[in-house]
């Protein structure tokens, strides 16, 4: 809205409400002059006197309402020279005009206006001089006395702005806009103490409800989060818009304390409002998955649908893309799009979770044109598919939909069938997949195959800059990273029968080339103990445990192979057993990143926890 508008508008209702009292009058002489008709002719000549005054006072009424709205239209104009001035930078001549607006009555904009010209120039004098003279006629309006705070506090007259603060006081007894207006400039300064004192002030005299904003954002700032919360929590259940305020309040809450703010904001009843600041701090607490739980509950009649909109993108950049899908889904459960659905697609298969990909693809289909369909969806259903080894199927459907796609289109299909083959460990028609592709794309896919091969030296070659951060990718390249041998056919073989989803094979084949590969040897030990902990085999996976922990006591996997040892035997009823696995990570590996974790865990064995 431009500067004035409101008063402009206020103009117009009131020439409205004029035109409406002369419509009135006019019907009630008209009344009158019917009576007069019937009375004869001795009350006609009174009525007509009373109908020519009636007129006469219509006229001088629209004379005054067109005098008024000329007045107000060169006040509005007046005051968009001024704004215009402003937006020029020509902050002197600026300052003449808002003087113009000054003089014409318009005091609480210009002397907003004259803040602004003189602030730009340093002349925080003249704002002092101007609030006083105005104050002194108005000493109760809020605007004016705002202004002359905020001056003060510039200027550093701290003792000049509690004199003026307690003559607002004086001048508006009762009110609570002085220990707003001050409690508010106390807090912007860091002056928590004093702002403490100011707004207890107002609580006394205005009561609480009038003071819950003051009062959260002190709490805040005086580190009583939980109070803070608990007042943000009363805020957003009676203005659910000032959810973005208590986020970026709360949002700096210490880790130790976020327990007390999540109990706060939680209690009962939980509004949309406090439900959204919850699971929004969630997210920024980096607890995707539990921020999604909460935010879930929303309906669409909470408004809800540009808070999960807020908690997608968040959660896409934090990768946590589970959480990030399930909130697309939402959205496009309301309101469906193709760019929200595909996105969800994407998430899905970021997170591991190709298969639940198909069918948001197939919904995608649904809204695509043909355009659309060739240039964006079936690239995400190749990546779904081949991401879960149906290379085949991939093919097929490059066949079907792909056939009008550029070369370069082209080469990524084969490079991401390639991949597919990979992935289903099938090695010569990766190959084959591969001749389709630049000889720029094959060069990872080649390592992959180096790898199954045994061939640790082009596999190295290959892997050194992969797309994707997968587990198998991770494990690959730091068993290629910890160790020096130039080939290995059993940690091949390995690799390969785990594409194959062939778990036994591949641990079987992880325990066997522990023994060629040298500082790598722990980190396979691990692995396989991982895929037979997977089977629920616990007793080879420990036993494979037990020999880290032996073996390679310095290792990095020698904590993890303590930890996980101690929870598959808490599983399994071995209470003491896991007490004493976590008691050795704790004591034997102070400086591992795992010792919190243990703590916890013993903690709740000692508290009897199941």
């Amino acid at each position: 809205m431009r500067a004035g508008e409101a008063s402009w508008r206020l103009v117009l209702a009131r020439v409205a409400g004029r035109t409406a009292l002369a419509v009135r009058c006019a019907s009630a002489m008209a009344s009158v002059a019917a009576v007069a008709v019937v009375a004869g002719p001795a009350s006609a000549s009174a009525a007509a006197q009373a109908q020519q005054a009636q007129q006469a006072q219509q006229a001088q009424q629209a004379q005054q309402a067109q005098q008024a709205q000329q007045a107000q239209q060169a006040q509005q104009a007046a005051i968009g020279k001024a704004v215009d001035l402003e937006q020029s930078g020509r902050w002197v001549d600026a300052i003449a005009a808002w003087r113009g607006v000054l003089a014409a009555g318009e005091v609480e904009q210009a002397a907003l206006g004259l803040e602004r010209g003189f602030s730009q120039l340093g002349q925080e004098d003249s704002i002092r001089a101007l609030a006083d003279s105005l104050v002194a006629t108005r000493p109760a309006n809020r605007v004016l006395r705002s202004i002359q705070i905020r001056t003060l506090r510039s200027l550093g007259r701290l003792d000049d702005e509690g004199r003026a603060f307690e003559a607002w006081v004086a001048a508006a007894p009762g009110e609570a806009a002085p220990y707003q207006v001050y409690g508010n400039q106390l807090l912007m300064d860091g002056r928590a103490a004093r702002a403490d004192t100011i707004l207890r002030r107002g609580v006394q005299q205005a009561g609480a409800a009038a003071f819950q904003l003051e009062l959260a954002q002190l709490y805040v700032s005086l580190g009583r989060w939980a109070r803070g919360a608990a007042a943000w929590r009363e805020i957003v259940a009676a203005e659910p818009y000032m959810d973005q305020s208590a986020l970026f309040s709360l949002g700096a809450v210490p880790a130790g304390e976020r327990d007390s703010v999540r109990a706060a904001l939680s209690a009962a009843p939980m509004s949309a409002g406090a439900r959204k600041v919850l699971g929004m701090l969630e997210l920024q607490w980096l607890d995707a998955r539990e921020g999604w739980r909460i935010l879930s509950a929303l309906g669409v009649a909470d408004s809800a649908y540009a808070t999960w909109a807020d908690f997608a993108s968040g959660a896409e950049r934090q990768g946590a893309w589970i959480p990030a899908r399930e909130a697309l889904l939402r959205m496009s459960s309301t309101k469906p799009e193709l760019s929200v659905l595909l996105r969800a697609a994407a998430a899905s298969v970021s997170g591991g979770e190709p298969a639940a990909a198909l069918p948001i693809l197939a919904g995608a289909r649904r809204l695509a044109d043909g355009t659309a369909l060739r240039t964006r969806v079936v690239p995400l259903e190749v990546r779904a598919l081949t991401t879960m080894g149906r290379a085949g199927e991939a093919e097929a459907l490059v066949r079907k939909d792909g056939a009008q796609a550029d070369e370069g289109t082209r080469q990524a299909y084969a490079r991401q069938i390639a991949w597919g083959w990979v992935r289903a460990g099938e090695v010569e028609k990766a190959r084959a997949a591969l001749a389709g592709a630049s000889a720029d794309d094959d060069e990872e896919v080649s390592g992959w195959i180096a790898l199954f091969e045994g061939n640790l030296v082009q596999a190295r070659a290959g892997l050194r800059r992969p797309a994707d951060a997968t587990p198998d990718v991770v494990t690959a390249m730091a068993m290629l990273g910890r160790t020096r041998a130039d080939t290995n056919a059993d940690v091949g073989a390995a690799f390969l029968a785990l594409a194959r989803r062939d778990t036994a094979a591949a641990a079987n084949g992880f325990e066997r080339a522990a023994g060629e590969l040298g500082g790598a040897a722990p980190l396979m030990l691990a692995f396989a103990a991982r895929l037979w902990a997977a089977k629920k085999s616990d007793a080879a996976a420990i036993a494979l445990w037990g020999r880290i922990v032996e073996r390679y006591p310095k290792s990095p996997e020698a904590p993890e192979s303590d930890l996980e040892w101690a929870r598959t035997l808490r599983r399994k009823g071995d209470a003491s057993g896991a007490r004493e696995r976590l008691e050795h990570l704790v004591i034997s590996y102070p400086e591992s990143a795992l010792v919190p974790q243990a703590r916890r865990e013993l903690e709740s064995l000692q508290g009897g926890a199941s």
